[in-house]
């Protein structure tokens, strides 16, 4: 270790513990804390393994972290990433070099939730497209908006945040069906959720929202066949990962009038491009990966990686860890 096996070196990336910096500060007790938020996000494999030289422990942002980049980082040995997804990271070559994984569970499934309920509600009532018409002078927007009231939401997996979201739902009288391979029963008969098939729920929804971790199994999940089935008054909001929804078809289906809008927070390549087709469409509300990014996620995320890196340092199992065999 290059540092002094007192004080090992911690690498802050993530933007976010620049903005909560204050939560972080715990860190500067036990670590030789650097600052290097410039790679949050980077795929530069050279860049990141000049930056991370020496640590021991990084606090990660949307960095990739490849097998190549984890060969060139002797030294470390666990990577703290702010979130839940760990798609950037290569975690069998972490595992294999005896890396631990650990994310922030539930810390900022919140704020999730109360983005995806912003997001409907601003599709639904054209928030954003009204905005844009008043303050060129017009008045109100041709025709009627949708409603949450009463709506029937389709909800794409019930893990920490679609649970959260069914929760929020509740208020608003919503029926609320459900794809879920392995449910919690008690949870989905206390809130009153209807199991079904995914290819069976859709065209019952008004409202199909998305919340599954990116696998192979889940890329594309929502792709042409099961836009097609949707109804052409309904809305998909995207809270979880881009490639999660097929862009190409739903570029294509809005564009033609047989989806009614879309809302969405994450992208398949980000940021988003100023000439994607999504950006010209009116029926699209955009939002900048921007759900862990309120006061009340950070702080939590942040305690969490504190109480991650400690416990790492001193030997301890850390809080969040993905692939404890490594830890081993």
């Amino acid at each position: 270790m290059s540092a002094a096996a007192e004080r090992p070196r911690v690498v802050l990336v993530s933007l976010l513990s620049k903005l909560g910096r204050e939560h972080a500060r715990p860190l500067e007790e036990r670590f030789e804390v650097i600052e290097r938020h410039d790679l949050d996000a980077t795929h530069d494999e050279a860049a990141l393994v000049i930056g991370l030289a020496g640590a021991w422990g990084v606090v990660a942002g949307s960095e990739t972290y490849t097998e190549r980049v984890l060969s060139g980082l002797p030294d470390l040995r666990l990577i703290a990433r702010v979130g839940v997804g760990f798609d950037a990271i290569d975690v069998a070559a972490a595992t294999a070099r005896g890396i631990a994984v650990a994310t922030t569970p539930d810390a900022n499934s919140d704020g999730v939730a109360d983005l995806t309920l912003a997001l409907m509600l601003a599709c639904l009532r054209r928030i954003a497209a009204g905005d844009r018409h008043v303050r060129t002078g017009a008045w109100r927007l041709p025709g009627l908006s949708g409603d949450l009231t009463n709506a029937t939401v389709g909800v794409v997996g019930l893990g920490r945040v679609g649970r959260k979201v069914v929760r929020r739902l509740t208020g608003f009288g919503c029926r609320i069906l459900a794809y879920e391979p392995f449910p919690d029963r008690e949870f989905c008969a206390e809130h009153g959720v209807e199991l079904a098939d995914l290819h069976a729920l859709l065209p019952e929804v008004d409202v199909l929202s998305i919340h599954v971790p990116l696998t192979p199994e889940t890329r594309r999940l929502v792709g042409p066949r099961e836009l097609a089935l949707l109804k052409p008054t309904a809305i998909v909001v995207n809270t979880s990962r881009g490639p999660v929804l097929d862009e190409v078809a739903l570029v294509d289906a809005l564009t033609n009038g047989r989806l009614a809008g879309a809302a969405l927070d994450v992208y398949e390549h980000e940021p988003l491009h100023q000439a994607h087709p999504l950006a010209a469409l009116d029926t699209v509300v955009l939002s900048a990966h921007a759900a862990s990014f309120s006061r009340l996620s950070v702080e939590r995320m942040l305690d969490s990686i504190c109480t991650s890196l400690f416990e790492g340092v001193e030997g301890e199992l850390p809080l969040g860890c993905i692939n404890p065999e490594a830890w081993g």
